[in-house]
């Protein structure tokens, strides 16, 4: 029977704790081995324990290598002493989504990309919700995709948004259809370069067959250029190739030489407008998928949005608030922007990753734009952005309601 070492506890219902409920369902041996005290996370230990898994806390043991595969969350850096440890001893390391393809009994659509993976992989999801297979979604979208690879049957389709980390260390996963959306500059406070966030970013095809599809992005460089040997699907396609392209207002798309009228370009949600490339992306996985331009067209009315992705939050004495705080980078908040034809006053905040802002700063400092003040976590992060700008920092404070109503009434 194969044996498993599960680095880090995390969070309840993520990565560590749901490999360690999906191994032990199936039988598995599992040691976890967490470096916080037991009594930081006592009442997912008791848990864990009830299902048979044996635990240590406050560090690393030898035990910890005397298993057969080493699981690692994404949140921990590939650097981590513990891992180099297991890696020079050829001990097998896993990503949770290498489990969960190893584990999974339907077929993977997965989507990767700098900007746009959550909208893209939400709006998959209700457009294959119109086909006849049952729809399951997970990954980077906020839930284990090795829990959904147990409960998906045989006949399902599994939607799953991939970030970089989980990429990481994977050495059989292969998704049936891959999505390369996009690629800019971001977590270059996790890789050295952004030539290693490149690479790590393309591995998400690396495993695929000839009857296996990419979807590439003719609009980024890096999509069009990373290798598969995979069928390709074209994003703003054109000639005749397989893809999907706006003309006329319609979206159209083409595969194996039939040409099909699917949705409306006015008919998308403001998302979808924000980005085209996620709606194409979107709406081509439902081609690949063997959905019909009418059930697409179904998806598509009934997608709502994301939360935290240009969510129209509400209206207060007259100004509507949207909410785009899952923007973690310039050129995400970037596109953003360019929705809007009123002028907008623009909050932001968080770790500035080692991001180069030059362009943002262009941007908010067009005059349809108006710089109101900054959120922050980091202290430098709101002052370095406010400076580059050349615009006045209103508020420093980390509480929303002390900081949004006084920057508004500046205007």
């Amino acid at each position: 029977m194969q044996t498993f070492s599960i680095l880090g506890i995390g969070k309840r219902g993520k990565s560590g704790y749901e490999s360690a409920k999906a191994l032990r369902v199936l039988g598995k041996e599992v040691f976890l081995s967490e470096s916080r005290l037991r009594s930081d996370c006592e009442v997912d230990a008791q848990e864990m324990e009830a299902w048979g898994v044996k635990l240590e806390f406050g560090g690393h043991s030898e035990r910890l290598f005397q298993q057969e595969v080493l699981i690692v969350c994404p949140g921990i850096l590939p650097a981590t002493p513990v891992i180099q440890a297991a890696l020079r001893r050829g001990m097998p390391v896993w990503s949770e989504i290498e489990l969960a393809f190893r584990l999974a009994k339907a077929p993977l659509i997965a989507i990767t990309g700098t900007n746009g993976k959550t909208t893209t992989t939400a709006l998959i999801a209700d457009i294959l919700r119109q086909g006849i297979k049952p729809t399951f979604v997970g990954g980077n979208i906020g839930i284990p995709l090795v829990r959904v690879a147990l409960e998906a049957p045989a006949d399902a389709w599994i939607v799953a948004e991939i970030g970089a980390p989980q990429l990481e260390f994977i050495s059989s996963f292969r998704p049936h259809v891959a999505v390369l959306l996009n690629f800019s500059e971001d977590h270059l406070d996790r890789y050295a370069s952004m030539a290693e966030y490149r690479k790590t970013k393309s591995r998400m095809v690396e495993n695929q067959q000839s009857n296996d599809w990419i979807v590439r992005n003719r609009l980024d460089e890096w999509s069009m250029q990373t290798r598969s040997a995979a069928r390709v699907f074209t994003l703003f396609g054109w000639g005749n190739e397989d893809g999907v392209w706006m003309e006329g207002g319609q979206i159209r798309a083409r595969l194996d030489g039939k040409i099909s009228e699917i949705v409306s370009f006015n008919e998308l949600p403001l998302p979808g407008q924000a980005n085209p490339e996620n709606a194409l992306a979107a709406i081509a996985c439902g081609i690949l998928a063997g959905l019909q331009p009418g059930q697409i067209r179904s998806g598509v009315a009934a997608f709502q949005g994301v939360e935290h992705r240009l969510e129209y939050v509400g209206r207060i004495e007259g100004i509507p608030y949207y909410n785009d705080s899952s923007g973690t980078n310039p050129l995400s908040t970037i596109r953003s922007l360019a929705v809007f034809t009123q002028p907008v006053v623009l909050i932001l905040g968080g770790s500035e990753k080692n991001a180069n802002f030059g362009e943002l700063v262009q941007v908010a400092r067009n005059p349809r734009h108006m710089y109101a003040g900054k959120l922050y976590r980091l202290p430098d992060c709101g002052r370095r952005f406010g400076r580059s700008a050349g615009f006045r920092c209103l508020h420093g404070a980390t509480w929303i309601g002390r900081t949004l109503f006084p920057c508004l009434r500046q205007f």
